[in-house]
């Protein structure tokens, strides 16, 4: 019986989890010769050569515990055919310097900052392949001082440079949403989800603000916490992003100051080499991109040593992400990639600080990736 016949996918992980997990190992047994349809993520070690893995027990093992609960089989078998198709070309391209890959190694969530591989190559000057299995060309989530942003400790990057706009902007979603609960006492609001809710309280006369911690209290004390984030003001942010199309006004002043000092700040921190190639994910081994939109073969840093910006732009998003667009190309080069720089609240407006997001890399081969298909 085929492991397909009685196996069901879980979920224990999580949806993102989940695809890595079934996307980055299918590419492992396309590379290996592994027949899909016997795979078993619970016993690997039944079909994976152990000769191909410089770390066997260390990959199965890891294998049964991050794919075992989250195994997909129909998930499995797309990337499984995706990556196929790309074995060849891999392999042509390392066969270009005379070389193959003698044994493999897998990552298993804990790539190396100085190596992005997720399937890492033993036996050649190529570090291995970096999956995205979702989506287009992303390449890293970095902090605000990677731009050259460097906020006191504990701010909210857009606080530490527009406070007055960035309190002004708090100070009226608070008093909407502090207005709209006392309007509705002991009734509880949650604006995007239960998990985080407000609720007025007629007895005590106070606010009860209920996320990962909460806070009971008045209106003064509420509204005096403006300029620091916490975890229990998400439901305030909930409010605001669900309402967004009609109190957008609240965050115009805000967002015009900080298009114009981020702006600025980014451009002269990129226009340095070594902050734009680290950005780009460029590493002292060239490695494999691989995607559902293609295969890339990704040269080192020391090919792309010339690499500048060539023009850095706001994006004007309709929303409360920040996005700026860097451009990217060689010094006597009339064409460039394109690259979305967002700033946003990844883990919740105001519960914490916005991060950086670098996503969708446009054109690639202008920095010197050569798609392979």
């Amino acid at each position: 019986m085929r492991f397909s016949e009685f196996s069901k996918p879980l979920d224990e992980g999580g949806k993102s989890s989940g695809v890595r997990y079934n996307s980055e190992i299918a590419v492992l047994c396309a590379l290996t010769g592994v027949d899909p349809e016997s795979f078993n993520p619970s016993q690997p070690e039944q079909s994976i050569p152990a000769n191909m893995l410089s770390n066997p027990d260390n990959t199965f093992n890891s294998i049964k515990k991050l794919l075992g609960p989250n195994f997909d089989h129909g998930l499995f078998q797309r990337w499984h055919q995706i990556s196929s198709g790309y074995v060849e070309l891999i392999n042509k391209k390392l066969s270009e310097t005379g070389e193959s890959i003698t044994q493999l190694t897998w990552a298993g969530g804990k790539n190396q900052a100085d190596n992005p591989a997720d399937i890492g190559f033993e036996g050649t000057s190529v570090a291995g392949i970096s999956l995205k299995a979702e989506g287009g060309i992303t390449l890293a989530n970095l902090t605000p001082k990677a731009l050259g942003l460097t906020p006191e400790r504990g701010n909210d990057i857009f606080y530490q440079y527009a406070q007055e706009e960035f309190k002004k902007m708090k100070q009226d979603i608070f008093n909407d949403v502090l207005a709209l609960a006392q309007s509705k006492p002991d009734e509880v609001i949650a604006p995007l989800t239960d998990k985080y809710t407000i609720v007025f309280d007629s007895a005590t006369q106070k606010f009860t603000c209920k996320g990962k911690t909460s806070l009971t209290a008045d209106a003064n004390t509420i509204i005096a916490s403006s300029g620091k984030n916490a975890k229990w003001q998400r439901v305030f942010g909930d409010w605001f992003q669900a309402n967004w199309q009609s109190k957008k006004a609240y965050a115009t002043p805000l967002y015009s100051k900080i298009a114009t000092v981020f702006e600025s700040i980014i451009e002269n921190t990129l226009k340095q080499n070594n902050s734009l190639v680290s950005m780009l994910r460029f590493s002292k081994q060239p490695y494999f991109y691989a995607s559902v939109s293609g295969l890339y073969y990704v040269p080192s840093i020391t090919e792309v040593e010339d690499l500048q910006l060539m023009g850095l732009k706001y994006g004007a998003p309709d929303g409360t992400s920040q996005l700026f667009v860097a451009q990217i190309g060689r010094p006597d080069s009339t064409e460039f990639a394109e690259l979305d720089i967002y700033i946003r609240y990844a883990n919740g407006m105001f519960e914490s600080n916005p991060t950086v997001r670098i996503q969708t890399l446009r054109n690639p081969q202008f920095i010197s990736w050569e798609k392979l298909t």
